[in-house]
């Protein structure tokens, strides 16, 4: 039942990661849609980046407490 648990707060996050990603990701394009804001879109580019890393980790980790939840409750 812990494993459950574990995995339905990872689960939680990641989804939150995913959507805060599409968010990022549309930031980006409204930075690269305006010649001056070069320095926006790089800053823009730099934090999709990141949310982009760690969506990637939510998701393996994800991934992992399911298996794990899946092999001690069957």
């Amino acid at each position: 039942m812990m494993w459950t648990a574990i995995w339905f707060v990872i689960n939680m996050f990641f989804v939150a990661s995913v959507i805060t990603l599409l968010f990022m990701h549309r930031f980006v394009t409204e930075a690269a849609q305006n010649p001056a804001g070069g320095e926006r879109l790089a800053t823009a580019k730099k934090r999709r980046k990141a949310v982009s890393v760690i969506s990637v980790l939510l998701f393996l980790a994800m991934c992992a407490s399911f298996l794990i939840n899946m092999r001690l409750n069957g």
